[in-house]
């Protein structure tokens, strides 16, 4: 008998991931506000403050419910007006506490769970489903999963996970280039301090405004692989291009009678 590799869980669309993560999250909180109730299981008294400090943890978990809630309403298409009015905030108090977690979300890999776990979010779903249901008799058994994508439009699966591949690889590279980017001030600065030619460090700007504009079409691409988030994307891919003009623009200054372009 020949042993084979477990097939690699089936990634739902952002949406869906965001919608189960949300699922989760609330499942744990839940799960923590019912285990308050319980005394020591030995039947001893609870050490002083123990009650406050459970408390307060349930409360970090709401935090963290709330930043996932945050996610969700992204991924369905919300703008930061909506998701602020519905928290009672402006827009750029909402934009300032929820988009860092949105930022991770997208950097995480926009899943649920970790590709560690070896389960599906849509496997999770179904566990989310029997939560739910045995709450009460009259409660659906599909109340959660039903509201998935993946569930209602299974046809749509196979484009959406393409979608999402790309991006993934679109994204792996943004990271290549940001460390690229990073090495390449670095010398930059080191330059400075060594008083390196002019020519030599107009050749190290333009190389770097490269960089800064393959930056800029990666994140245009990004912008319709993503088009709940295409108005970030278009905002980091304007200041990229400005940043690269800014260099070319230096590079000029430093020798103007260079004209090739740096490897």
């Amino acid at each position: 008998m020949t042993d084979t590799a477990p097939a690699r869980p089936e990634l739902l669309s952002p949406r869906d991931e965001a919608h189960v993560s949300y699922g989760l999250c609330a499942r744990t909180l839940g799960d923590l506000a019912y285990s308050l109730l319980a005394h020591p299981a030995d039947g001893t008294e609870a050490p002083p403050g123990e009650r406050v400090r459970r408390a307060l943890a349930l409360r970090e978990c709401l935090d963290t419910l709330i930043a996932q809630a945050g996610v969700a309403d992204r991924e369905d298409g919300a703008t930061w007006t909506e998701i602020g009015a519905a928290a009672g905030v402006t827009r750029q108090s909402a934009q300032e506490r929820w988009a860092p977690h949105v930022t991770a979300w997208a950097a995480a890999g926009r899943r649920a769970l970790p590709e560690s776990r070896g389960a599906s979010a849509l496997e999770a779903a179904t566990v989310l489903n029997v939560t739910y249901a045995r709450l009460a008799d009259d409660r659906p058994v599909d109340a959660f999963s039903r509201t998935l994508d993946a569930v209602r439009f299974p046809g749509a699966e196979a484009a959406e996970r393409a979608r999402r591949e790309r991006a993934v690889t679109v994204r792996a590279r943004l990271a290549a280039l940001a460390a690229t980017e990073h090495r390449s001030q670095d010398d930059l600065h080191q330059m400075a301090r060594d008083g390196a030619a002019p020519a030599d460090r107009a050749a190290a700007l333009r190389h770097l405004a490269e960089l800064r504009e393959e930056n800029a079409e990666r994140h245009a691409e990004l912008a319709g692989l993503e088009p709940d988030h295409a108005d970030t994307h278009h905002v980091v891919a304007a200041q990229a291009r400005d940043r690269a003009s800014h260099d070319r623009e230096f590079a000029a200054l430093l020798n103007p009678g260079l004209t090739t372009t740096a490897p």
